[in-house]
């Protein structure tokens, strides 16, 4: 009754132990393998744990002790079913009709043992590579994010390298641009105020002399001009840097024209040209600027009217207009005024347009003036 009762204890202890075969494999195999060699409980326990030892263990010495004690479990437990009588041999067939039991023979056993084992270690063998090939795709999965990331880091180093280089591009050019305008035009501009400035002292012409101080004024303002152009260049700035004219400086550059012969009528109103912002002062300046010198160069003695209306919310609207006439003033002109005045309105989101309109060329212009906050 006693080893009854022992063998109850220790069966139900294999049991519970079987639980936890997943996070002691090796403690629960052996433990269980030795319960099954010392008391007649059984091998199934041992044999549910070594598949754990087999995909989790990397000791040879201990997955070799694992799988010889499964082994030794299995043998004792099969060889006492085979030492049993009558009815107590588990694998034993007992016809209906009441003839001879029939018993497994020796063989029997062997081969069930030795298959029972191969299922054991073939299940832990599968369940090794199962959770190597797992580990190699997540390996192989990280060392492809990885090197996703390190793709995207070199192609945006490349597209940085590339922006670079061409911003040392341009800069080379803007440094080129700014040494020939200073070493030419600037060169240029600076001859002709001196002769400007020796013709209106020497001549006793009071209208040579007025026109001789006008052209040296003239070159007074390209000069610093050119100088603010060249200093925003050779600092690589992406825009203008020099002072924009405003919206009052329209009646200094009308009278400027009057004075170099220009039949000129204007009509101005402006309304709070503080407020306007000098983008825009400067395009409508430099387009009224260039309608003026078009109109010195292609219509000569003809009579020119200026119309200019600003206003903020409004706008600015704007309008050059003068006569046809057969005769030109022999200027050269590099043919891209009324490009870059275009450009100039495009700029600001404004409209340009340039042609001849009743017997008249006519430059219109809106710019687009936006009221203030506050």
């Amino acid at each position: 009754m006693a080893v009854y009762l022992l063998c109850l204890v220790v069966l139900s202890g294999v049991c519970a132990a079987v639980v936890w075969r997943a996070r002691f494999p090796v403690v629960v195999c052996l433990s269980t393998a030795a319960a099954g060699v010392l008391l007649p409980v059984g091998a199934l326990a041992p044999l549910l744990a070594l598949p754990f030892v087999l995909a989790r263990e990397d000791r040879r010495r201990v997955v070799a002790g694992s799988v010889a004690a499964t082994v030794v479990s299995v043998g004792v437990s099969l060889w006492r079913d085979a030492a049993r009588d009558g009815d107590a041999v588990i694998f034993s067939f007992t016809p209906v009709d009441g003839s001879a039991t029939s018993y497994l023979a020796p063989v029997g056993y062997v081969i069930l043992g030795v298959l029972a084992v191969a299922a054991s270690v073939g299940a832990g063998l599968v369940r090794r590579y199962a959770g190597r090939a797992h580990v190699a795709q997540a390996v192989a999965a990280d060392a492809s994010q990885r090197a996703e990331v390190l793709r995207t880091h070199a192609e945006d180093l490349r597209t940085e390298t590339d922006q670079l280089r061409t911003e040392l591009s341009r800069q080379d050019e803007r440094e080129l641009i700014a040494r020939e305008m200073h070493d030419t035009v600037a060169h240029k501009l600076s001859i002709m105020s001196l002769q400007a400035s020796a013709l209106e002292v020497t001549t006793e012409d009071p209208e040579v002399a007025d026109a001789a101080r006008t052209m040296r004024t003239s070159a007074h303002l390209a000069l610093d001009e050119m100088r603010a152009l060249i200093t925003s260049l050779r600092e690589g700035s992406e825009q203008y840097t020099g002072s924009a004219p405003a919206l009052g400086d329209l009646a200094a550059l009308l009278d400027d024209a009057r004075s170099s012969g220009v039949d000129l009528a204007a009509t101005v109103f402006v309304s709070d040209a503080d407020a306007a912002p000098p983008a825009l002062t400067r395009a409508v300046y430099r387009v009224v600027q260039e309608a003026l010198t078009n109109v010195m160069k292609h219509a000569p003695g003809a009579r020119a009217e200026v119309d200019v209306r600003a206003r903020p919310g409004d706008g600015v609207d704007l309008a050059v207009r003068n006569a046809l006439t057969a005769d030109a003033a022999g200027i050269p002109g590099s043919g891209n005024g009324i490009v870059g005045m275009r450009e100039r309105c495009e700029a600001l989101d404004g409209t340009f347009s340039a042609g001849v309109e009743d017997g008249r060329f006519v430059v219109r212009a809106h710019l687009p003036w936006e009221r203030s906050a506050s």
